[in-house]
């Protein structure tokens, strides 16, 4: 395998390494504004739109720039939780607002109160867990009566999607769109689909900052199978509770 030792993502790194963040894995982190990370930023612009007043949990929030976001937007309360201590430590002292705080949780070990939430946000969590029915049924449980799911993560849709992201050390949970939508229901859950599409050209290997913004995303409400027909950049899916 090539390792990529360019002066970028080795200066990069540094830059984590001092600001307490650990190297590797899959988060995003507001000191490297490229393409990547102003598509993870979009799907948080997304979710802002049910922000105001809504009392948000942000589950596996990684840096925490997202439940700031979250929190700027008129939410009621945003709490950022992630098993990455360093992460959380990195949140909580570069973000501060009156409705936003971050603690340590594991998101297949939920320990939240009935009723908490009317909003979960998770962005490209699920693949992550070994166990994503126990986050679910965790969430469930801390959604009030009229609450939603806003989950993102891969878009899975062929064998070739399959090998590649079974070869990701961090994706433990690699099913495919339709794989996703069945689990779902499984569990218990009424869901929209959308397509996350970018009409401007990305690069996700680039250190570079990014010229695109979170405007030029776009989320496409339409059917599983128009995922296979044309590859969004990201799957979500709003989900509620079956009644």
């Amino acid at each position: 395998m090539e390792i990529n030792l360019s002066p970028r993502r080795l200066w990069n790194a540094a830059r984590k390494v001092v600001a307490g963040l650990p190297l590797g894995g899959e988060a995003v982190w507001p000191g490297l504004r490229n393409d990547l990370f102003v598509a993870h930023e979009s799907i948080y612009r997304y979710a802002a739109r049910w922000a105001p007043a809504c009392r948000i949990l942000d589950a596996a929030c990684g840096t925490g720039y997202g439940s700031h976001l979250l929190a700027c937007s008129g939410a009621r309360s945003v709490l950022g939780v992630d098993r990455e201590p360093r992460r959380v430590r990195f949140a909580s002292r570069r973000y501060s607002h009156a409705a936003l705080s971050f603690r340590v949780e594991d998101c297949e070990r939920l320990d939240l109160s009935p009723g908490a939430f009317e909003l979960v946000v998770s962005s490209n969590t699920l693949e992550h867990l070994a166990e994503p029915e126990a986050f679910l049924r965790g969430v469930a449980g801390a959604l009030g009566a009229a609450g939603q799911l806003l989950v993102a993560m891969p878009p899975v849709l062929s064998d070739a999607d399959l090998r590649e992201h079974a070869c990701n050390p961090h994706h433990l949970s690699n099913l495919s769109v339709r794989g996703w939508g069945e689990l779902f229901r499984r569990e218990g859950w009424q869901f929209e689909y959308l397509s996350h599409r970018c009409a401007k050209p990305l690069d996700f290997h680039s250190f570079r900052a990014s010229r695109v913004t979170s405007e030029d995303f776009a989320f496409v409400g339409e059917a599983l199978e128009a995922a296979y027909a044309t590859p969004p950049i990201t799957a979500l899916f709003r989900l509620r509770r079956e009644r």
